[in-house]
């Protein structure tokens, strides 16, 4: 009985594992996943590619070009817009939802990601 207990809890164990690796949630204490982010919170409005500068359909909606940019200097203004102190391109409280649940680590690995992947 004890072994057939222990099996289903390791089998339930390893679905759950599988099914955590698949989905990055912020909070969810998983390795900062710069690129994971992206996908889910930056890509829709910047693009693959980093550069989409006006949302499609739309000419009267403009974005900043982000390929390339220092990580550094783009954490600090990642950081900023999440606390609300930054309202760029009129954009600040678009920023801030994006990023309010993002902590130091993500938004970090958010600014890295950009700064030598999206090009």
């Amino acid at each position: 009985m004890k072994k057939i207990i222990l099996s289903a809890l390791v089998a339930s164990a390893t679905l759950i594992a599988a099914d955590s690796a698949a989905v990055y949630k912020s909070g969810m204490l998983l390795p900062a996943n710069g690129e994971a982010i992206y996908k889910k919170e930056c890509i829709q409005c910047h693009a693959a590619n980093g550069k989409q500068t006006s949302y499609t359909g739309s000419s009267r909606i403009k974005y900043a070009p982000i390929n390339g940019l220092d990580a550094a200097k783009l954490a600090k203004e990642l950081k900023d817009y999440r606390y609300g102190s930054v309202n760029k391109y009129g954009y600040g409280q678009l920023m801030k939802s994006t990023l309010i649940d993002l902590s130091y680590e993500e938004i970090d690995a958010l600014a890295e990601y950009i700064s030598t992947n999206i090009k």
